[in-house]
């Protein structure tokens, strides 16, 4: 990862946040920004200093010797519904649709799943550029990213051994611009303007499409918890 500092900035305790980073490379030719209040960051950022580029800094065979990628001999493309109806037995419950990413000892549920692919080698190479060779595009200038403090993922990739036990996970939320990792060895790297939206791109390019709006699946949600509150 590149080494930033990384300062948090609270615009809007309700709702948003924004992190500042600034890094250290800062050209010669342009005068280094005061960046000691909110009030000079926002006087000096513009939005397209944070704008996504590529880049060709690791080759395919040092991208696939990375995290989580080295250790997988499967990665899967997931899509579900949002958290979990805790349930049991006794109840009128037990057969409500079951929600949320559900992993036991090691083993995916796929139960809870909408839908699942499983990559292509093609497919992660192309992944692991949007992990590790998607950077800013302007790496001097002033970063701000914004982003909601909801976190209600929807997808996920899932990283699988040749037993087909699940390694690690990094579930993404497109709506909050949120992603979570069991281990916190990895997240979605450097986030750049469109980073989601290029991983929203790759979702639906690879056919997992639930989720990835932020919209499609409002009025299903609305429907579930209706047919819930009757079960009470």
């Amino acid at each position: 990862m590149k080494k930033t500092l990384q300062i948090i900035l609270l615009l809007n305790i309700s709702f948003f946040t924004l992190f500042a980073q600034n890094t250290k490379r800062i050209s010669k030719k342009k005068k280094a920004y005061k960046t000691n209040t909110l009030a000079d960051w926002e006087k000096n950022y513009k939005k397209e200093f944070s704008d996504c580029g590529f880049t060709n800094k690791y080759t395919a065979k040092q991208r696939l010797a990375m995290y989580p990628f080295s250790k997988a001999a499967k990665v899967l493309a997931v899509s579900y519904k949002y958290g979990g109806i805790d349930t049991d037995e006794t109840n009128d419950l037990k057969n409500f649709p079951r929600r949320g990413l559900r992993i036991n000892n090691g083993i995916l549920d796929t139960t809870t799943l909408i839908e699942t692919k499983k990559l292509k080698p093609e497919q992660t190479d192309e992944l692991t550029r949007l992990f590790f060779n998607t950077d800013y595009k302007n790496k001097s200038e002033l970063h701000l990213i914004e982003f909601a403090k909801c976190f209600e993922p929807r997808n996920a990739l899932i990283f699988l051994n040749s037993d087909d036990k699940v390694i690690d996970y990094l579930e993404i939320c497109f709506e909050c611009k949120q992603n979570y990792s069991k281990s916190e060895l990895f997240d979605i790297g450097i986030l750049c303007n469109q980073k989601y939206e290029l991983f929203s791109h790759y979702f639906k390019s690879i056919g997992v499409s639930y989720g990835t709006t932020g919209r499609d699946y409002r009025e299903e949600d609305r429907k579930d918890w209706e047919e819930l509150r009757k079960l009470r």
